[in-house]
């Protein structure tokens, strides 16, 4: 700490390069947060992990961040001291206050009206503030601000600005993690508000609004959605045409008809950038009566749509693409498990029916010629909670099931927004705001290749997309089920993180998205979350000469620098969501009590290794006493210095005790070694499933039938 020099997360530092780091990154400790991490990568069956900036080499500033960490492999660290913070960034961090007994016995020489104010975040000191409402803030979750930090003093000083509940009350801590991850939850202002037209507006579409736009109400259109999903942005259809091809039809909310450039709702959400989901509760970027009425795009009712429409041959040859504002009428908002029901279901053949299992042939296509081309498909850790019905606290956590009508929708959204992207670029080749996913970097993929030869998987090749994901496909191990999916999640740790841009800002050579083996890509589909959707529906608009292009899309900069920020507040979403999943895992198991489940490890390092729980899909880290261990950083293994015969390997199968934890008030979910798993008794997924139903019925009989899951990303 002495070298951090009173610099906190987040500020501009001076440093001096002191030397380097004692041993490589292969061989740094692991630390409880390193499980930690995992961004949005873009690649089909899930999200992944960035790979980190490499180190800045001798440097006048840098920002003090530590969230994120550095490349696994062929890094070589370097050790330093802040000696000048340039700027500031203090924010409001959230905490509670040591109880005053310990503070007391801690520094006895502290007045009753010094308190000791413990942060929810380990990266930032402890702050010393003074009240005189020092019991009435024992047991809450409070929000401090720092005022200053002297040169001579071990810790900051500050003041209390708010009380946000109780310490382990569910909404408390997630309004924590939203306060944490600088996530927006104030109430729409009466100017934005304004904005919104009458709750009636689509009972009655003003005929104005009609003129110009394609009438679909007539054509067979239906949405699939996670249960419970109220902000509909998309729904798809196919019609039947007389020369034996399909016109597909991919029908997004027309939020942009609602929200004009450079309104006050406009700048909210521009401000916003994205809805953030919890396990519980989201946080609109919109108000209520957009996202969940007069946009969301529910069954058997009338809605403004931007629709992209192809006419294709059963083969899934494109013939002609059409781009228009048009006006819809779903047949039905379904789930993916009713959707995957419909197009099983052999008696069933009704319209809908039907022409669900046309778009799911075609969605095969069009995922094959992709696959083919290189995009990659990855995996990640995705989990989902039971809630109970009235309390709303979590009765069972397991790994989300992905359905064929999941990939079915995703394919739809992928190649609309993928014509979108070429389309608005052939028109504004300077202010289109696209994505990019970098390709990723060598090092990482060589160090995830010793691990799989260690394994007796050769031939993993990675120079382009396309090898990597052939590479993937053979890499499997038949005694092993979930070995090919863990390699899956490993390759998307090797990843690079997918970001918006301004294309003007960019070398056309870099636009190119490498997950997705796509040379122009873009966000479309999801304009009632996602503000970077409203500026390519504006953008498009201006395209096809409906409407003029508003001003904030005329400057380089100014589409540059909100590009930015809407990468902040994405990034800043997906880690509320990961906390959010963290908090509930802990809220699951402090009620469930300590419990023993079968882990694959996915890192090994000096004190301890980082597994994943297939029973309950979460990660974690288990640390093990470095004296009673022998490192190999070349085979990436432990052994045990007391039994010789213990030895622990990526990829081995290893049984953890999970427990919950509360020390200094961060609710964390501990994972402890117990042993070696007996790979004879690993279950299949189908058994898994089995028991994890079988555990809910014994354990939790009143469960909600419905499952509240977390909205799944759409890419």
């Amino acid at each position: 700490r002495e070298n951090i020099n009173r610099a906190f997360d987040g500020d501009l530092v001076a440093i001096q390069i002191i030397g380097k780091a004692s041993g490589s990154k292969d061989e740094k400790f692991i630390t409880a947060e390193d499980s930690e991490g995992e961004e949005e990568t873009e690649t089909q069956g899930g999200e992944g992990e960035t790979a980190s900036p490499e180190p800045k080499k001798e440097t006048k500033e840098s920002p003090c961040k530590t969230k994120e960490t550095l490349p696994d492999v062929g890094v070589e660290a370097l050790s330093g001291r802040v000696v000048g913070i340039l700027r500031r960034n203090w924010r409001e961090y959230c905490g509670s206050l040591r109880p005053l007994d310990d503070f007391k016995h801690m520094n006895s020489g502290f007045s009753k009206t010094e308190r000791e104010f413990v942060p929810a975040d380990p990266r930032v000191p402890k702050i010393i503030i003074k009240t005189r409402n020092s019991h009435e803030l024992d047991g809450k979750r409070i929000v401090v601000v720092v005022d200053s930090w002297d040169r001579y003093s071990r810790w900051p000083q500050g003041h209390w600005v708010n009380i946000l509940g109780n310490i382990g009350d569910r909404d408390t801590e997630s309004a924590v993690i939203l306060k944490e991850h600088g996530v927006i939850t104030r109430e729409f202002s009466e100017a934005v508000l304004r904005c919104l037209p009458p709750a009636n507006y689509m009972d009655n579409i003003p005929a104005d609004v009609l003129v110009g736009r394609k009438d679909l109400r007539n054509i067979c259109v239906c949405s699939v959605d996670p249960p419970g999903c109220k902000d509909i942005d998309d729904a798809l259809s196919v019609e039947h045409l007389p020369d034996g091809n399909y016109r597909v039809g991919v029908h997004i909310a027309d939020v942009s008809h609602f929200v004009k450039a450079d309104t006050p709702i406009d700048r909210e959400a521009a401000e916003r950038c994205t809805t953030v989901y919890l396990v519980e509760r989201r946080t609109d970027m919109l108000p209520g009566l957009l996202t969940t009425d007069l946009c969301s795009l529910v069954g058997k009712a009338d809605r403004l749509t931007f629709s992209v429409l192809w006419t294709v041959t059963p083969n899934g040859d494109v013939l002609h693409t059409e781009y228009t504002k048009a006006v819809i009428r779903s047949r039905a908002a379904l789930t993916y498990a009713e959707a995957q029901g419909m197009i099983d279901d052999p008696s069933d053949d009704s319209e809908l029916a039907c022409n669900l299992r046309v778009l799911m042939a075609l969605s095969k296509i069009k995922r094959k010629d992709r696959i083919d081309a290189g995009a990659l498909e990855l995996a990640s850790a995705e989990v989902k909670f039971e809630l109970d019905s009235e309390t709303h606290d979590p009765t069972d956590v397991t790994m989300y099931q992905l359905r064929d009508t999941n990939k079915m929708v995703e394919e739809f959204m992928l190649w609309a927004n993928s014509s979108v992207a070429e389309f608005i670029l052939s028109k504004f080749p300077l202010y289109s705001v696209l994505r990019r996913h970098p390709a990723p970097k060598d090092d990482a993929l060589a160090s995830l290749n010793k691990l799989l030869v260690a394994n007796n998987i050769h031939d993993f090749k990675y120079a382009t997309s396309r090898e990597l994901a052939l590479s993937l496909n053979r890499a499997v191990k038949t005694q092993d089920p979930y070995f090919n999916k863990l390699v899956r999640i490993l390759t998307t740790r090797c990843m690079n993180q997918a970001v918006y841009f301004c294309t003007g800002e960019v070398a056309s050579s870099e636009y190119r998205h490498y997950g997705l083996a796509t040379e122009r890509y873009t966000h479309f589909t999801s304009p009632i979350r996602r503000y970077a959707d409203v500026l390519v529906h504006r953008l498009l608009a201006a395209a096809l000469g409906i409407e003029a292009l508003p001003e904030q899309l005329e400057s380089k900069s100014r589409v540059a620098d909100q590009c930015d920020l809407m990468n902040l507040k994405h990034r800043n979403a997906q880690w509320s969501g990961r906390a959010s999943v963290e908090l509930h895992t802990y809220m699951f198991f402090k009620k469930k009590g300590p419990a023993h489940a079968d882990s694959v490890v996915v890192r090994v390092r000096r004190n301890g290794i980082q597994v994943f729980v297939q029973r309950y899909g979460i990660e974690g880290t288990v640390m093990l006493k470095e004296e009673e261990w022998t490192f190999d950083s070349e085979h990436q293994t432990l052994t045990s210095k007391r039994d010789p015969s213990l030895r622990i390997s990526v990829f081995d199968h290893v049984t953890v005790l999970i427990r919950s934890d509360d020390t200094d008030f961060r609710n964390k979910t501990i994972l402890e070694f117990a042993q070696m798993t007996d790979l004879t008794n690993i279950p299949n997924f189908e058994e898994m499933d089995r028991i994890r139903k079988q555990v809910e019925k014994e354990m939790f009989p009143e469960v909600s039938p419905e499952t509240q899951a977390q909205k799944n990303s759409r890419a």
